[in-house]
């Protein structure tokens, strides 16, 4: 019987790109895409599928809590995160969530085939960086309290990410959806608390620190 696997991303040339790979991992896969997380629960109601694949920035979905709403329909679903956003970032809650696995959209094809092996065969994927970050949670590796995660909340150290890796205040307010007058409020707490006065100053600490 034909593997199904069902696709939720809203870009069409990703969305495209990640359905040639999946035929060329598995031949007789019955592939469906969407483009809407609205859709996608659709589709689940109405059809058992072996595999989702999904974005996080979806239409109609939100985030994290698009993974408790998969499992409402199929508990057993395993579920793929495939995403541009910073896995450093994003992995871990998709994962806490209950995802199965999570892989960056940059990820090479190779690697993006073995995620899809770990996950239907029940196993947890993530990069080796994804992975060596929850081992240092888990041992609570972070207690050096010099560490940038020691000094910043959860939404400055998302922002001070994006603003090391050289994105502007308006590109990091339609990231991650705050206005531009938050971004620069919180651009502000964070060189405060970290002691910088610019961007490379911040670049330079996260190399040092982060």
């Amino acid at each position: 019987m034909s593997i199904q696997i069902i696709i939720a991303e809203d870009h069409p040339l990703v969305l495209t790109g990640i359905q040639y790979l999946l035929m060329e991992h598995f031949p007789d896969a019955i592939v469906t895409g969407t483009t809407d997380f609205n859709k996608t629960l659709a589709h689940l109601d109405k059809q058992k599928f072996d595999l989702l694949i999904m974005d996080i920035n979806l239409p109609g979905g939100d985030k994290t809590g698009m993974v408790h709403s998969v499992r409402m329909k199929q508990p057993k679903i395993p579920i793929l995160v495939c995403s541009s956003y910073d896995e450093q970032l994003y992995a871990l809650p998709f994962l806490k969530a209950g995802a199965n696995g999570y892989i960056s959209k940059t990820a090479i094809n190779e690697d993006f085939k073995l995620a899809i092996d770990q996950v239907l065969s029940g196993r947890i994927y993530a990069s080796p960086e994804v992975m060596k970050a929850a081992f240092g949670q888990l041992f609570n590796t972070k207690s050096n309290p010099d560490s940038v995660s020691e000094k910043l909340s959860e939404k400055e150290l998302e922002v001070a990410k994006l603003l090391a890796k050289g994105l502007s205040t308006k590109a990091i307010s339609q990231h991650i959806h705050l206005s531009s007058s938050s971004v620069s409020s919180y651009k502000s707490r964070i060189f405060e608390k970290l002691g910088v006065t610019n961007i490379i100053e911040l670049t330079t600490y996260f190399g040092l620190n982060g």
